[in-house]
């Protein structure tokens, strides 16, 4: 039976954490209140920023992160599809290219992260004596504002089908079952798409003896001709 691997691109601010925790042995969105602080901004913004374009370009996905939902996200040739903006678990891919994609986008290894920097930098811009309420900041997110955070990817083996549920909360064991059916149904175009929206929620924290850590160094721009990357595996001791 085909195995599957499974991956994770965040950043070095959350590395520590996973490696003495386990991946999904702590959620900062929750222990930190991240997304809490995500939805004070958000609904600050709507309050007052519905005229600024910076937020307007954030908008709809800040607002479907704060309701933790599924946003249908369009194309430029008219095809929608969803986005997955819940945030209830640490969800992993089955390609290499969807977790190094995450880990480049968003700088801070983090959706909620990133998405509460862009606001409150908004917000400063605005006011400059604007203030984050120090009860939903705990993780203190100004202090990452202007440093360089590396891109991590997180290569985790051996997960077995039962570990796993699918984004949309379909068992686990049967979605694979069917994404390993319809592998050799496939083309390599068509399979190639189907994968990389094949994303799952880890059910239990995953210890470090099972995942590889991989150090991105990236130019370019994702999705562009003159995007290039180097993955630098991080030595372990365990």
């Amino acid at each position: 039976m085909f195995e599957f691997r499974y991956f994770h691109g965040t950043s070095r601010i959350f590395l520590d954490s996973i490696i003495e925790f386990g991946l999904g042995g702590i959620n900062p969105n929750f222990k930190y209140k991240n997304l809490e602080l995500l939805s004070f901004l958000t609904k600050e913004a709507e309050n007052s920023l519905l005229e600024n374009k910076e937020y307007l370009h954030l908008q709809e996905a800040v607002v479907a992160m704060s309701e933790q939902r599924f946003y249908d996200f369009k194309l430029p040739n008219g095809q929608t599809f969803k986005t997955n903006y819940k945030h209830d678990g640490i969800y992993v891919g089955v390609t290499k290219g969807r977790a190094l994609t995450y880990a480049c986008l968003n700088r801070f290894g983090s959706e909620i992260l990133e998405h509460c920097i862009l606001l409150y930098k908004i917000f400063k811009a605005v006011d400059e004596n604007f203030k984050l309420p120090t009860e939903l900041n705990l993780f203190q997110i100004e202090k990452y504002i202007g440093m360089e955070h590396k891109p991590i990817l997180i290569e985790l083996r051996g997960i077995m089908d039962s570990e796993v549920e699918a984004e949309n909360g379909e068992n686990g064991v049967d979605k694979l079952n069917h994404l390993r059916d319809l592998m050799p149904k496939l083309n390599r175009k068509e399979l190639d798409i189907m994968m990389s929206y094949s994303n799952f929620k880890l059910l239990n924290p995953i210890g470090k003896e099972r995942m590889k850590f991989y150090e991105i160094e990236f130019e370019g721009t994702i999705g562009k001709d003159d995007f290039d990357f180097t993955m630098t595996e991080i030595k372990t001791s365990w």
